[in-house]
């Protein structure tokens, strides 16, 4: 009787183990240490003009994670996060892709002719490892590139759903 009573216990002893295990993260493995290590994040900051600018950053994740942080003249002040889709920061990636500088390099816009006391932005693609790739930009500049990122730049808020944080 304690022979069996033993052996029930060390059956159900390695039941609990079994499905542990089958619990725990999958091992990481070449193929997909290269997946994690190649996402990245994307960050703009938007700085301040001479005025009431709206003063913030937003991080978009791969897994579709926005966060907003309201800096000044901002409907909203501090922190917030909001669930997207991952199809979103697909598209945010596609749109600043055109303007995405060398991978690791910091460049800025170059400009023809340029308005003074405009807003300015850094954008930064950072991978999972900490490597980073920035562009700054000058809403003021007026050639026909700058024209058509401060045209993507001022669609983000609301393809993001944080327009109503961002007004005031």
């Amino acid at each position: 009787m304690e022979t069996t009573f033993m052996l029930c216990r060390m059956s159900c002893i390695a039941a609990l183990i079994g499905s542990l295990a089958a619990c725990s993260a999958p091992a990481i493995t070449s193929a997909n240490s290269t997946d994690l290590a190649n996402q990245e994040t994307i960050q703009y900051t938007v700085g301040p003009c001479f005025g009431a600018c709206p003063v913030y950053t937003v991080v978009i994740r791969p897994n579709g994670r926005v966060e907003f942080e309201g800096k000044q003249h901002t409907a909203v002040q501090g922190t917030r996060v909001l669930s997207t889709e991952p199809a979103i920061y697909n598209q945010v990636k596609s749109q600043l892709k055109p303007y995405r500088p060398v991978e690791g390099s910091t460049e800025t816009t170059q400009c023809e002719n340029q308005i003074t006391d405009q807003q300015t932005y850094q954008i930064v693609w950072q991978k999972a490892d900490g490597r980073q790739t920035v562009l700054h930009h000058n809403r003021g500049c007026l050639s026909e590139t700058s024209r058509a990122l401060n045209e993507v730049m001022d669609r983000l808020p609301q393809e993001l759903g944080i327009a109503s944080w961002i007004r005031r």
